[in-house]
């Protein structure tokens, strides 16, 4: 019985391309086509491979919803899924760390307890202003934090909070407005106060006021934006006597929260269970990553050998095929069928036509980011301090080839790795961030200490 070829996207393609390394050979005729005759007909398939996925997959942008009790749930929902997912591929894993957090948030719809997080830079009147608000006796079940130095780090930290007082004590800064965009993308409530107002003159208070209610109108109503004093600087007062004598003295002066207090009031009031549903929905994304993650880490390992094979698939038709015009077809065929092998293993049903387009994309990436010259130049430079290895023909273009689709594996994980779980839903290709991963990939693995490894490992491959 003849043996089934599981493959024939892969066949076929390195067939053709000997085929007509061999009809180079006996033909005068091809050499008319020339290089790049054939390279334009290549390139003229994948553009239309290219063009094709732009018609299936160009979508509209979906639009921004507010956020409800039945999104946090199908957040939770997903986390599950994906937890599932990593139970059944990796049986042995440990999950029972991420299924009690899970059931936890479940249970979570009804808390009546809130924190609220003061922040801002240091000396703005964090822990004056949480004593002054703790002393009125009129928050219930609601406890206070501090968030210390937060633009000090390079990258801010997760505040586990329902709502963010943000301090400020004169105009927003960039840090400031990347934090509230920030927090506005998460469905984080915030109020900003503009502290130390006492500070200022009165008109000099209106202006930064308004300045910061006008920078924030696309995120939240003017009534969040409270200016007050938790802390006002005394006051000398002087007063002349009517026998010519002045008397001088010092009056301290009286908070002035009270505007700040009103809307937390009313704001707990009228909005707990939106400010319970957005951390329970930062919460849950946040697992859902964590959860994701350790799920792409085994998944990375069971693709990484595959990417190896192909590899050295496309190491050894190189080396055996002098024709540089016929590699780029017989890569093509790898590539295509190494999307298709990486697309199980990530339970992505890819049909022909999306493997298709997808592996024209990446022969297209690679060409207009200048990779495939780049490759060759760094393996060339290592190869010729290595007289006898340097001196065989089709060697660079093999370590090359080799190193190229290594890239396209690896571009590919990181492709696969930010598609959703849900084998069940076929997701469009992102034609524009697609390129941006090649990228990226390429920046990582360009290190010459890396190429020399890599072609040390290569070299004896091509000897056997």
């Amino acid at each position: 019985m003849k043996k089934k070829l599981n493959k024939p996207i892969l066949v076929a393609g390195i067939s053709i391309s000997f085929i007509l390394w061999f009809y180079d050979g006996f033909s005068q005729q091809i050499l008319e086509i020339k290089e790049w005759g054939l390279l334009s007909t290549i390139f003229l398939g994948l553009g239309f491979w290219w063009r094709q996925g732009q018609k299936e997959t160009t979508s509209k942008p979906l639009p921004v919803t507010s956020l409800t009790e039945e999104s946090v749930k199908d957040i939770i929902n997903q986390g599950e899924l994906i937890l599932n997912t990593l139970s059944t591929e990796a049986p042995d894993y440990d999950i029972s760390f991420f299924k009690k957090q899970l059931n936890q948030l479940s249970l979570s719809f009804d808390r009546q307890q809130l924190t609220i997080a003061l922040a801002g830079d240091k000396k703005v009147g964090k822990t004056t202003l949480k004593d002054k608000l703790l002393s009125q006796n009129i928050f219930n079940d609601i406890s206070f934090i501090e968030v210390e130095s937060l633009f000090k780090e390079v990258e801010m930290p997760e505040i586990k909070a329902d709502l963010i007082l943000l301090l400020i004590t004169g105009d927003l800064t960039n840090s400031h407005w990347e934090f509230l965009q920030k927090c506005n993308q998460n469905y984080q409530r915030f109020i900003l106060v503009f502290n130390k107002k006492d500070q200022y003159i009165p008109e000099e208070r209106v202006l930064i006021l308004e300045q910061v209610q006008q920078k924030l109108k696309s995120m939240i109503t003017p009534s969040d934006v409270i200016a007050i004093s938790a802390s006002p600087q005394s006051l000398k007062v002087r007063e002349h006597e009517e026998n010519g004598t002045i008397r001088e003295w010092i009056e301290a002066q009286l908070p002035e929260i009270d505007p700040l207090s009103d809307r937390l009031k009313l704001i707990v009031e009228l909005e707990r269970k939106m400010l319970v549903w957005g951390s329970l929905w930062r919460e849950a994304m946040s697992l859902k990553k964590d959860v994701k993650a350790n799920l792409n880490n085994i998944r990375r390992d069971c693709a990484l050998p595959i990417i190896e094979k192909y590899q050295w698939i496309a190491a050894a038709s190189a080396f055996a095929n002098p024709v540089a015009a016929l590699d780029l077809l017989a890569a093509a065929a790898i590539s295509s069928q190494l999307v298709i092998d990486l697309g199980v293993i990530y339970k992505q049903k890819l049909s022909f036509s999306q493997g298709r387009v997808l592996s024209g994309i990446i022969g297209k990436s690679i060409v207009q980011l200048g990779l495939v010259e780049l490759s060759t130049q760094t393996i060339s430079s290592v190869l010729k301090n290595n007289a006898i290895t340097y001196v065989a023909g089709g060697t660079v273009q093999a370590i090359s080839a080799a190193y190229l689709t290594r890239l396209a594996g690896l571009s590919l994980v990181e492709h696969f790795q930010d598609q959703d779980v849900d084998s069940t839903v076929v997701k469009e290709i992102d034609l524009k961030q697609f390129p941006q991963k090649i990228k990226k990939v390429f920046e990582k693995n360009k290190r010459t200490a890396l190429v020399k490894n890599f072609i040390q490992q290569t070299l004896p491959r091509l000897s056997n």
